[in-house]
């Protein structure tokens, strides 16, 4: 009985990261309300979801709001021009949608690979900002460089998006089923399988621990 609960049990440690991941959907959830400081919830959440996964037993509200505070600044810069960027070739997309001939399929052609090159950055982007220390230009430029030196990982990440999207659009009842999911516990899962992704990908960059010598 004592073996059951205790905390090296891994049932018992899988619960306990299940409790860590509905608490942070909820903070994530709040914290995003104001609709200018979800840059600095992404930060924050994907921070405690890499945490998470390399199973550094985070403080999930202290460190989630420590990380909001430390990256709100650069998060919200990112955050404005990410959602300034989708306006703008959307409604670039829409004029060449409106218009016929070879040459505006050829532009709607390139403003599509030019949203997809964005949307991938976008997902990296906000890692980047929660896990290195670097300016805001850096972290965009490192997001461009990342999303397409690993393509593999871009393309899992884009293929669980893109089921997403297609439960959202496929009927009223997985739309609802989505956002049921999403309230509960959608976004922090989201948050942590992505940083599984990352994990691997940024321990490639993450300079390397030197052994103690007095060890």
């Amino acid at each position: 009985m004592n073996r059951l609960f205790s905390l090296d049990n891994p049932f018992m440690q899988f619960l306990s990261k299940v409790c860590d991941l509905l608490i942070l959907n909820v903070i994530f959830i709040l914290s995003c309300i104001p609709f200018i400081t979800i840059g600095a919830s992404l930060a924050a959440l994907n921070s405690i979801s890499l945490k998470l996964v390399r199973r550094e037993d985070p403080y999930i509200v202290k460190g989630f709001f420590k990380a909001f505070a430390s990256n709100f600044k650069q998060g919200t810069v990112v955050w404005l021009i990410s959602v300034a960027l989708f306006f703008f070739f959307r409604y670039d997309y829409m004029i060449a949608s409106s218009m016929k001939g070879d040459l505006f399929f050829v532009v709607r052609l390139l403003l599509l690979m030019i949203i997809l090159v964005l949307a991938a950055a976008f997902l990296y982007v906000f890692p980047i900002i929660a896990h290195y220390v670097c300016t805001t230009r850096q972290a965009i430029r490192n997001a461009f460089l990342m999303c397409m030196g690993h393509l593999p990982y871009t393309l899992i990440m884009f293929v669980y998006f893109g089921i997403i999207g297609f439960l959202l659009f496929f009927s009223t009842k997985t739309f609802g089923f989505v956002i049921a999911i999403s309230m509960i516990c959608g976004f922090s899962i989201t948050a942590y399988i992505c940083n599984i992704c990352f994990s691997r990908i940024f321990k490639k960059y993450d300079p390397e621990e030197k052994p103690d010598p007095a060890e």
